[in-house]
């Protein structure tokens, strides 16, 4: 039996905010223990997350040169 993906995902500006809150913190080691909780907690909503940090990152940061 297939499931809509769509269904079972929570509002997208609500992944991005957490997502935006985890990016934030400081330390490499908790911030790296978050995603893995994260990703085990939301494991429908991973696909999502990687295809919006891969189109943020297609973006031209403004004031930024290409080395």
């Amino acid at each position: 039996m297939l499931c809509d993906a769509k269904a079972a995902m929570r509002d997208p500006e609500t992944i991005e905010t957490e997502l935006m809150e985890i990016s934030a913190i400081p330390d490499d080691l908790v911030k790296f223990e978050r995603i893995v909780a994260w990703c085990a907690t939301h494991p429908d909503e991973v696909p999502f997350a990687l295809h919006q940090l891969m189109k943020r990152r297609e973006k031209p940061e403004a004031g930024s040169t290409s080395e």
